[in-house]
């Protein structure tokens, strides 16, 4: 029993010095394996870096995140009574395609885009009111879209905005300590011009409005020669076409 004994306390001891030897090579190459990685460890002057919070979603889906007083009109009559709603608080969705009418403080009904014909709705400067035209009122190329035409201008040629939203995905990198852990919500709008309620794509500069307005090249070509409007900006695109169409 007593051999036993002194057996069982030797073989522990070399297990023991063994496992601690193994602990301390086993640390030794990992450090060596982070530093090599130009990373540090506890103990060797720097700590890793926190974790931090989870990204959020930043950004809004909403042509206005402001309700704003508008009318909307429907195809058909979704009340059985009548086909528009005039006067009501609105904002548009475009991430999911709807209109949003405020009916009490907590009372929010929504319209599928494809059940609005069009809505009319103030703008944030109290100049006046834009369009928000269904893209089934034109054909061509807006066949291809969902949503809402901004009509901002029409006549011979329509003038028109098609406003969308699309999620930029988080792209933080956790070994290198860069980018975003956020989602982001990007707003764009691309221009479309609409002759006959046929609608093109339309990248505005100066080769484009001339084949454009070929039938008027001359006078169109002399008024961007004489007030040089900025083509990239709305207030200078507007400008062009409505000259145009007024010829």
């Amino acid at each position: 029993m007593r051999f036993l004994l002194i057996y069982f306390i030797v073989i522990t001891a070399t297990t023991t010095a063994h496992v601690q030897a193994q602990d301390e090579v086993m640390t030794q190459t990992t450090r060596d394996r982070i530093n090599l990685g130009n990373l540090s460890i506890p103990g060797s002057g720097t700590f890793f870096g926190l974790k931090g919070p989870a990204g959020n979603v930043v950004g809004d889906v909403y042509v206005d995140t402001v309700w704003q007083a508008g009318n909307v009109k429907f195809y058909g009559k979704p009340n059985g009574v009548s086909d528009s709603l005039k006067g009501v608080p609105i904002r548009l969705d475009l991430m999911a395609n709807e209109v949003e009418i405020r009916a009490g403080a907590s009372d929010i009904r929504v319209a599928k885009a494809p059940a609005v014909r069009y809505v009319d709705v103030n703008n944030r400067s109290g100049t006046g009111s834009n369009r928000y035209i269904n893209v089934r009122e034109y054909r061509g190329e807006a066949d291809a879209l969902s949503g809402f035409f901004e009509q901002v201008m029409t006549g011979k040629i329509d003038l028109l905005q098609h406003p969308s939203v699309y999620v930029q995905r988080a792209n933080f990198n956790a070994a290198l300590n860069v980018g975003t852990k956020d989602d982001q919500i990007i707003k764009k709008a691309d221009w479309y011009v609409a002759q006959n309620k046929r609608a093109i794509r339309f990248s505005p500069g100066k080769k484009a409005l001339l084949e454009l307005m070929s039938d008027r090249k001359d006078q169109i070509e002399a008024y961007l020669k004489s007030n040089r409007p900025d083509l990239k900006t709305r207030s200078g695109l507007l400008a062009v076409v409505a000259y145009y169409n007024g010829l």
